[in-house]
């Protein structure tokens, strides 16, 4: 019997979702139709035991786990027994049974790994589900015990042996993950680059599978995860996920999730990583348009993703071009609320040269700024100059033992987002005041922002007199300098 139809099932009150085969979860749910019962013994024993199982749990948890290990001693090198595993763990972390649903990942893990060459996503599906559960089992440690058994498996399998690039790739990224909270980040580093390589090197091969270039395209993606936004490798990796999703879909072009692969990078990269170069992002709008509008007519997630994109750019056609700031009056303010003070409008500003820096906590470009913005204060902050940072809510939460902030998996108030920014400027010694805009605000366009960072320099009598887009040597040079000249005495 095969059990291989995937699906994912929510932990009840918590936003955790584990792999699941689906064939477990509840009869109603099984992709074999029933004109097939009676016709094939093992499957009529395997579905009466399934519902023996769904039974037990439904009245008795614990006699649940009596009675599924009892079925594995008889069977125990039967996967379709030891893969029930998966629906009991399910079933004891919808009931706050996290402790208990992870050691049942782990058995089945163990089953896994003695028979890798055939169960190679098998461990990946379920190292997933262990990495969801180790916080709420406080199980960090049988997490990285798990991911390193499963990581030696790997590379003693067999030359000959046809390796699964995506459970493997999985396992380092955990892996380097791991590294990084022992503070071995460059160790982390240096594995993850060969992993990478590794990967590059078969995507060039001309054998080279439309499933390995989509695994090369996964490996980059978890690099670049934004709960990581502090990875060292991270910026790094953004370039090469651009590159490695464009030469996928040229080699195959007409393979859908190589086309969502390379829609979703390109949105990204217009809309948040590439954004500091408003140019260069028309550009990649009109190649993006160009590629996918045939692909669009038949894949409907390339054509809401198109249709996303289309509204980006209204949106940034809509701001005030940055020649017809310069000059003239700043425009006003629209404060929801400050994360570092409190009390403060624009006319405590009144009679400063102020540095409005539009920004956000995900955004690369906006972070490599930070050091020319503390110099700046220190070197000016007593000449009546000031910065003020500008951001908006993006459902952020801060990780105090982590030291980083990720989007959250709920909801978060604007004042828990505003204390977040708090935290995350204070992690990064920012000192000056930062204000976050409400949403459907008009501030940014107003002030010309088509992409982040964005600094609006304005002088003591509240009229904009630089406007510069994107970070660098040479934008912090001409910001630095024009705020040396706005401060000098009058002749």
């Amino acid at each position: 019997m095969s059990t291989d139809h995937i699906s994912k099932i929510s932990f009840k009150n918590n936003a955790v979702c584990l792999l699941v085969p689906v064939a477990i979860i509840a009869g109603s749910w099984l992709f074999v139709t029933t004109d097939l019962h009676g016709q094939d013994p093992a499957l009529d024993a395997f579905r009466q035991m399934q519902a023996a199982l769904q039974q037990q749990m439904s009245e008795d948890l614990d006699q649940a786990i009596v009675y599924l290990d009892a079925q594995i001693e008889k069977q125990p090198e039967s996967y379709d027994v030891q893969v029930l595993r998966h629906s009991l763990a399910s079933k004891l972390a919808d009931e706050e049974r996290y402790v208990e649903a992870f050691e049942q990942y782990q058995e089945l893990l163990e089953f896994q790994i003695a028979h890798l060459e055939e169960q190679q996503y098998g461990v990946g599906m379920t190292i997933e589900s262990l990495s969801k559960l180790s916080e709420l089992s406080n199980r960090s440690e049988g997490l990285e015990k798990a991911v390193n058994k499963a990581l030696v498996a790997f590379r003693a399998l067999p030359a000959e042996s046809t390796r699964a690039w995506d459970p493997l790739s999985q396992l380092v990224v955990l892996k380097a993950h791991s590294l990084v909270e022992d503070n071995r980040a460059d160790e982390a580093a240096t594995a993850v680059a060969k992993h990478v390589e590794a990967l590059e090197d078969a995507c060039k091969a001309s054998d080279a599978t439309e499933s390995i270039m989509h695994a090369h395209v996964a490996l980059l993606k978890r690099l670049i995860n934004p709960n990581r936004n502090n990875d060292q490798w991270r910026e790094d990796y953004i370039t090469k996920l651009d590159t490695a999703c464009i030469t996928a879909f040229e080699r195959f072009p007409k393979s859908m999730r190589l086309q969502n692969n390379y829609a979703e990078t390109q949105y990204l990269m217009i809309t948040q990583w590439g954004q500091d170069d408003p140019e260069a992002n028309e550009k990649r709008i009109e190649t993006a348009f160009a590629k996918l509008s045939l692909p669009a007519i038949s894949n409907r997630s390339v054509n809401a993703i198109l249709r996303r994109i289309e509204i980006h750019r209204e949106r940034m056609q809509s701001a005030k071009p940055v020649a017809s700031l310069v000059g003239q009056a700043a425009p006003d303010w629209d404060i929801d609320g400050w994360a570092n003070t409190v009390g403060v409008t624009r006319k405590s500003f009144e009679g400063q040269v102020v540095l409005l820096d539009f920004w956000a906590m995900w955004c690369g470009p906006c972070i490599a700024t930070f050091p020319h913005l503390r110099e700046w204060r220190e070197e000016f902050g007593g000449q009546g100059f000031e910065i003020v940072g500008v951001t908006q809510y993006y459902n952020f939460e801060w990780d105090d033992e982590q030291k980083r902030a990720s989007r959250a998996n709920g909801e978060v108030t604007p004042q828990q987002e505003r204390e977040t920014l708090a935290s995350f400027l204070d992690h990064h010694q920012l000192e000056h005041p930062v204000m976050v805009a409400p949403k459907n605000s008009e501030m940014s366009s107003n002030y010309g922002v088509k992409g982040i960072p964005h600094a609006v320099l304005i002088d003591r009598d509240g009229t904009v007199q630089l406007v510069k887009t994107g970070a660098g040597p040479a934008t912090a040079k001409e910001i630095h300098d024009k705020i040396k000249e706005l401060l000098a005495p009058a002749n």
